[in-house]
């Protein structure tokens, strides 16, 4: 049977290049597409769709308020929440409101198309990288406003003496923050600090350069 697909994404190059590789396969059809969360509860409303792609960041409502508001009026309707960059708490907020699937837009086409085939089997599928971001405790790691900002430095790829400047302290100050986050997060390298920051949602996985 035939599954019919809303798309609600504000980027029309992502939204053209779902519905694409949806439209090729013979049991999907693609039936719109719309570029905001008001158009998307209006059609979802409208048309009933067997499941939703909607970007986590759209004008109007986000996806997540999209779904809350939508499986009001077609509660059959099954929802995948597309994003860019995902942090820890966001992530487990879709999965605690119930949300059916989610994907990082810098996941494969082939990942994508399987999260969207289970979810319209009635099953949950989370994309691996979101997967990375579940259930890790942010709150278990407190780090200070400073130790952020070079946290942050870091993941724009800053050296010492560069994210010192950025941020107006000295390198060795740079340094002292370097080492005590990595002596709270039990790592020994930036990499691993880095991921270490991400599982904990200190990071945006789009941050990291």
């Amino acid at each position: 049977m035939t599954k019919r697909i809303l798309i609600a994404d504000d980027h029309a190059f992502v939204s053209w290049g779902v519905a694409k590789a949806l439209s090729a396969l013979e049991d999907i059809e693609v039936i719109k597409s719309v570029a905001n969360g008001i158009e998307a509860i209006i059609e979802i409303r409208k048309t009933k769709p067997d499941c939703a792609i909607l970007d986590y960041n759209m004008p109007g409502a986000n996806g997540l308020e999209v779904f809350l508001e939508s499986k009001r009026w077609s509660p059959d309707t099954r929802f995948v929440l597309l994003t860019g960059s995902a942090t820890t708490q966001t992530v487990n907020a879709l999965v605690d409101a119930g949300i059916h699937g989610v994907a990082l837009k810098d996941g494969t086409e082939t990942e994508i198309i399987e999260i969207v085939r289970q979810v319209c089997a009635g099953k949950t599928a989370i994309g691996p990288s979101a997967r990375l971001l579940m259930r890790l405790p942010a709150e278990t790691v407190a780090v200070t406003d400073r130790e952020l900002a070079v946290l942050q430095a870091i993941a724009r790829g800053h050296t010492n003496a560069s994210a010192a400047e950025s941020l107006g302290i000295s390198p060795k100050t740079v340094d002292s923050h370097r080492t005590s986050l990595m002596r709270k997060f039990d790592v020994s390298t930036s990499a691993s600090l880095l991921l270490a920051a991400v599982k904990a949602g200190l990071l945006d996985p789009a941050s990291i350069r």
